[in-house]
């Protein structure tokens, strides 16, 4: 399970943020700490810590390529 912030969640609502974050995110999970982790996945940009021993997204945006 992965845990979304609410500026998180606001951006995949809002901007066209494809539910698949949270799939590459649950990959990625055992690189995570409570460091916050800055990721590329094709054209997402995903910041990801872990809060609480749980996966959390914590902002995720497009990049224009």
């Amino acid at each position: 399970m992965v845990a979304l912030t609410l500026h998180a969640a606001n951006r995949l609502l809002e901007r066209d943020i494809p539910c698949e974050a949270v799939d590459i995110c649950r990959l990625v999970v055992p690189l995570l700490n409570e460091n916050p982790l800055r990721f590329r996945y094709r054209d997402l940009v995903i910041v990801a810590a872990k809060a609480d021993g749980r996966p959390r997204i914590i902002s995720v945006w497009k990049i224009d390529a």
